[in-house]
């Protein structure tokens, strides 16, 4: 068996890309969604002739692709094998930049996501593998469901994934939809594993980086998210059935 080391090779810088960042984004049936985050990914801060925005339609039935095109994404790439992480490989095989960022097409980023994800990598780069936001999802400031939500993402999620990422050397918490790395480490760990379809496929990218070293998980970070697979499954349901898979994936 191979032996897992944290020292981060050193990337090569020699190589020119054609973009800094590539965005890549999976998208199921997202036409109500997609052109917010596409809007949103055009009022960043970070210039636009230094990024470009993939879209992944994962055999939509819907009008995904139409709006994504009409809102002006750089490559709508389509990928019939259904799954998140296929569709995210999908995109990433088909990138230039030297970063890749990924964002859930549900979710929109601040003006300064994409600087601020750019400038963290390039400072961290000698001692992690990737950056990782939160998600911020839109309960009523003051509820009971706000509280929990800030308690859990700025301090339960940076302790887990400094325990997990530095103590059993697995990466660490990364959401699928909110987190960079630079385009070689995904090389050296050969991609994404695509075989996991859903739950448990943010995870699975965690340890498959956590091979090389730590994620740097940084709650401010964060994009605003759909609330609703909350909406429809309930919260407590659906944070069981992340939290288990995550722990499953990283375990077992």
């Amino acid at each position: 068996m191979e032996k897992k080391s944290h020292n981060i090779l050193g990337l090569e810088h020699a190589r020119v890309f054609e973009k800094k960042i590539s965005v890549i984004i999976p998208a199921y049936n997202e036409e109500l969604y997609i052109g917010n985050a596409l809007k949103a990914l055009l009022k960043q801060t970070f210039p636009r002739k230094d990024f470009e925005i993939i879209v992944v339609d994962n055999a939509s039935n819907d009008r995904t692709s139409e709006i994504a095109k009409s809102a002006d994404a750089d490559k709508v790439l389509f990928e019939p094998r259904k799954g998140t992480n296929q569709a995210r490989q999908t995109g990433f095989e088909n990138s230039v930049g030297e970063i890749v960022a990924f964002l859930d097409a549900d979710c929109i980023p601040e003006q300064w996501w994409l600087e601020r994800l750019y400038k963290k990598l390039h400072k961290n780069k000698n001692h992690c593998v990737a950056v990782a936001g939160s998600y911020m999802f839109s309960w009523k400031e003051g509820e009971t469901f706000f509280i929990c939500q800030l308690l859990y993402q700025w301090i339960v999620l940076p302790a887990v994934s400094s325990v997990v990422g530095h103590i059993f050397r697995r990466g660490g918490v990364l959401y699928g939809g909110n987190f960079a790395t630079f385009r070689e480490h995904f090389e050296k760990v050969e991609g994404i594993d695509t075989s996991f379809a859903f739950f448990g496929d943010d995870a699975s990218i965690a340890k498959r980086l956590g091979q090389i070293a730590p994620v740097e998980f940084d709650p401010s970070l964060y994009v605003a998210s759909s609330a609703r697979r909350f909406n429809r499954d309930g919260i407590w349901k659906t944070n069981w059935e992340y939290t288990k898979n995550y722990f499953k994936v990283m375990f077992q």
